[in-house]
């Protein structure tokens, strides 16, 4: 058979879904790790992980990803706190 001009431009290739016996397998979605910082973050006193977690959503609602949020959040709360006096340290208890 032969196709017209309008025809061979919305022709294509059969998918392999297409082929008879094959059946399309779906993927698992990808999971990936927790970011590092969070297992620092989960040890940090109340008032440090609030900060960190309204500064991410600030950061999200500017448009940054959450995950680029959330990272960003901690380096810059990580900043503030580390040069904190050493009676805020969470270890000091």
């Amino acid at each position: 058979m032969m196709f017209d001009e309008d025809e061979a431009a919305t022709a294509s290739a059969p998918s392999p879904t297409d082929r008879p016996g094959r059946v399309a397998k779906s993927r698992p979605p990808r999971r990936s790790p927790p970011p590092a910082y969070r297992a620092v973050v989960a040890g940090w006193p109340d008032d440090w992980r609030e900060r960190w977690g309204r500064r991410a959503n600030e950061l999200e609602e500017a448009g940054l990803a959450w995950r680029d949020a959330e990272a960003q959040a901690f380096v810059e709360v990580w900043a503030t706190v580390r040069k904190a006096p050493v009676a805020s340290d969470p270890g000091q208890n």
